[in-house]
């Protein structure tokens, strides 16, 4: 009797087990990551523009900032508003399907002043649990702290075998790419030349759709 008992007991457990098991393997999947993964994005690129002070860098780095490419007086300009972005890199063979979190620098070179590149010498944000690069560009261009040091999962593309990410029509879009700037006062600015958006951004991932408020920053996933 204790036997059939033993048996019943764990038949249950593992019916139990199933029902729980199966909706913790749906939100798993890869699509989900991607689109889980994305949404980070946005709202820590937001965080970062919020909290980031030139002020701050002004009295702290003083004259140890000396990248020589990069224009430090306008750098740690107390006034200057220098915006973190979130760029969404939509082509390459590498690179498809990425995303990258950084703050562009000045330069005194026309051709790399605010190129819209993290190369040597900008600021990539980093991973708060393992300080790998924010960053899905390859090691071309990419600081040399980021060299091998990207963290995979923003690479949607390779990590997820995401296919699909785009930005539904609007003036954001580049030539193979779209980004948002975030200012410290949480407004979003996007484009070539950069602007405004007047309406709702939308960004597709797979079959998730992400909401971005260009007033507020507010992101969120439907």
């Amino acid at each position: 009797m204790r036997i059939l008992e033993c048996v019943f007991v764990l038949y249950l457990f593992s019916i139990l087990s199933l029902s729980v098991y199966i909706p913790f393997e749906l939100i798993k999947t890869d699509d989900t990551r991607s689109a889980l993964t994305t949404l980070y994005a946005l709202k820590r690129a937001r965080i970062m523009a919020i909290i980031d002070s030139s002020y701050i860098g002004h009295l702290d780095f003083k004259d140890e900032y000396s990248f020589r490419r990069v224009d430090r007086q306008r750098l740690l300009n107390e006034y200057a508003l220098f915006y973190w972005q979130l760029q969404f890199h939509t082509t390459g063979i590498y690179t498809k399907n990425s995303l990258s979190i950084y703050r562009d620098t000045p330069r005194f070179a026309n051709t790399t002043d605010f190129d819209r590149r993290p190369l040597a010498g900008d600021i990539v944000a980093l991973s708060l649990a393992n300080s790998q690069c924010l960053s899905g560009y390859n090691n071309t261009n990419i600081p040399q702290f980021c060299k091998n040091n990207a963290l995979f999962d923003f690479r949607l593309g390779e990590s997820n075998s995401l296919n699909i990410l785009r930005l539904l029509t609007t003036s954001c879009n580049e030539r193979d790419t779209f980004r948002f700037y975030f200012s410290d006062d949480s407004s979003v600015l996007c484009g070539n030349p950069i602007h405004k958006p007047n309406n709702v951004q939308v960004i597709q991932i797979a079959k998730f759709h992400i909401f971005l408020n260009p007033s507020t920053g507010y992101a969120f996933i439907r």
